[in-house]
């Protein structure tokens, strides 16, 4: 069952946490996310997954951390990026107030895909939980074997705004997608991993000017099920 911790009272929340639920806490950006998307995208995603995750787990999912290491995006408005040492003991701080709140399993629900932010939410997750009585897991749905089932774009084209992203929008959140302008946008076919490897500090450099790569055109709200349906199965079973 699905609870959202900020609309309990403590005692609810201590019953639960005592029953043995998971304390579900999404981690996402404030960041661009091409010109047809919001600035909480991360954000949306992480809490739909949260909530498809309760459907099979008592769980409590507790306010979203929003801003993060977000250094890609930096260059466009509305991207608010925070240093790895300040994202990292911000976490810290939350995952052990989760674990002080008497909850013994936690899951960090991350969907900023950025590979420092990634690094450093699984180094908050490993020092929050040393010596403590809790357990963190941090399902990481990039690795091998779901992030082929995921799609090329998702292992290869960035994942950022294109098909991948747009497609879990249209089944999460469809009425925050500009639908006229994402059926317009043409395909920024860009490995951004490579470019990242070759050099590129930033989106632009990467040769994303909007803010977007892959075919946001491409995408549909059925894909957008298909892929929540891979990344909860994932999600699950780190959880065990």
């Amino acid at each position: 069952m699905h609870h959202l911790a900020a609309h309990l009272p403590w005692p609810r929340v201590k019953a639960l946490a005592d029953g043995g639920a998971w304390a579900l806490l999404p981690v996402g950006s404030t960041e661009a996310h091409g010109p047809h998307l919001p600035l909480n995208v991360d954000v949306v995603i992480a809490q739909e997954v949260c909530r498809r995750v309760a459907r099979h787990h008592d769980a409590v999912e507790f306010p979203p951390v929003a801003y993060s290491l977000t250094d890609f995006a930096a260059p466009f408005a509305g991207t608010v990026t925070i240093p790895a040492e300040t994202a990292k003991a911000m976490l810290v701080g939350v995952l052990r107030g989760l674990g002080q709140s008497g909850f013994g399993r936690i899951a960090v629900i991350n969907h900023h895909l950025e590979p420092a932010h990634f690094k450093v939410v699984h180094a908050a997750a490993a020092e929050a939980q040393a010596g403590a009585s809790f357990r963190v897991v941090v399902p990481d749905h990039r690795r091998k074997p779901t992030g082929p089932q995921l799609g090329d774009e998702f292992m290869h084209g960035g994942s950022h705004a294109g098909t991948y992203e747009t497609s879990l929008m249209l089944a999460a959140a469809p009425q925050l997608v500009d639908e006229a302008l994402r059926r317009g946008l043409a395909p920024v076919a860009v490995d951004l991993p490579g470019a990242i490897k070759q050099g590129a500090t930033n989106f632009l450099e990467a040769g994303g000017p909007a803010a977007y790569f892959g075919d946001p055109a491409a995408a549909s709200a059925a894909e957008g099920e298909r892929l929540f349906d891979i990344i909860v199965r994932a999600t699950l079973d780190a959880m065990g």
